[in-house]
């Protein structure tokens, strides 16, 4: 794998890939560095000096997952955050060990240890890319495992489920901060987010050529889980697009990058004086919202792009108080 270091201001990489000798190269700029570090990766990988010994006798755990990287997450569109994973493999035991020596104890014990330090979702991350490695390196590698060990290590449980909504008092004070912040004003970034319920890399990749004004449509073509999807826009989406101006080198509908657009959301909620609101939270209001105006699973599921209606559930809280006024409203139609 690459290691990438900032140094008197620019980024040397150093690519080592066992059985091959390492290659370093110093670029003014990091964009360079990651794509030489790929393209040197796949090359040195390919090469017939990095497989001239048996691969069940002396693979270890970190060459298979070395391999992983380069021929599937390396592929992928997010693969930055698996890579991270991978580093913290890099940093363990569990890097080093033989492939025929792996056990369930060893799975187990790392996952104990990162329990002490992260969050049980974190540690399941870690052992799902563990474990899919191996799926690929039994059914496509020849690699020969009688067990893969990864998958039959008992997973912590995932408790982060949250039910965080916006209150009506938070949203006046939200609406207040934001009028004052001139250029910098984001509350039409923030309705946006919440009528359309998007995630927010696929918000900011939002281009303009996707949309489609006479349908009332939005596609999007890179998601998280690798399905695209076109979803239907409210009224109130489409009066907020309306009013932003297409400038013409712009090709993205919302012309703030997305580490730009997380600052201004700090300062926002500081200015609010609002704890404990994350932005992923205006996703969940937008899905509660949908399912508070009467969409159905599938509808919502439509918009918000969960192939899962188990996860979908998980983002759903709704507010009991407009369950109540919802049942009073038939009640007195009824009589």
């Amino acid at each position: 794998m690459a290691t990438i270091r900032k140094r008197n201001g620019k980024f040397q990489v150093q690519v080592r890939i066992k059985g091959s000798k390492s290659a370093t190269r110093t670029f003014k700029t990091k964009s360079e560095a990651v794509a030489w570090s790929r393209e040197t990766e796949i090359e040195k990988y390919r090469s017939p000096d990095a497989h001239t010994h048996p691969v069940s006798d002396t693979e270890t755990v970190g060459t298979l997952l070395e391999r992983y990287y380069i021929e599937i997450l390396s592929k992928r569109y997010w693969y930055k955050r698996e890579c991270s994973i991978l580093r913290r493999f890099q940093r363990s035991d569990l890097y080093n060990i033989r492939i025929n020596d792996l056990c369930e104890g060893d799975i187990a014990r790392y996952r104990d240890s990162r329990l002490k330090v992260v969050k049980p979702a974190t540690v399941v991350r870690e052992l799902c890319i563990g474990s899919h490695c191996l799926t690929i390196a039994q059914s496509e590698w020849g690699v020969r495992l009688t067990t893969n060990a990864f998958k039959s290590v008992r997973k912590p449980k995932i408790r982060n489920s949250r039910e965080r909504r916006i209150s009506q008092e938070e949203w006046n004070r939200i609406l207040e901060a934001d009028s004052h912040r001139g250029k910098r004003a984001m509350i039409h970034i923030i309705e946006l987010a919440v009528e359309t319920a998007m995630r927010k890399g696929e918000l900011l990749r939002a281009k303009w050529t996707d949309l489609d004004l006479d349908q009332s449509t939005l596609h999007i073509p890179k998601t998280k889980n690798d399905y695209p999807r076109t979803i239907p826009l409210t009224p109130k989406a489409m009066e907020i697009i309306r009013s932003m101006q297409k400038d013409g080198s712009e090709d993205n509908i919302i012309s703030v990058n997305y580490f730009t657009l997380s600052s201004w959301w700090a300062e926002l909620l500081k200015a609010a004086k609002i704890r404990n609101l994350r932005w992923h939270d205006l996703r969940h209001e937008g899905i509660s919202r949908h399912f508070e105006h009467g969409l159905s699973v599938p509808e919502v599921a439509m918009i918000s792009g969960h192939r899962d209606y188990q996860m979908l559930r998980r983002y759903t809280h709704i507010n009991p108080a407009n369950v109540a006024a919802k049942l009073a409203m038939i009640f007195n139609k009824a009589r």
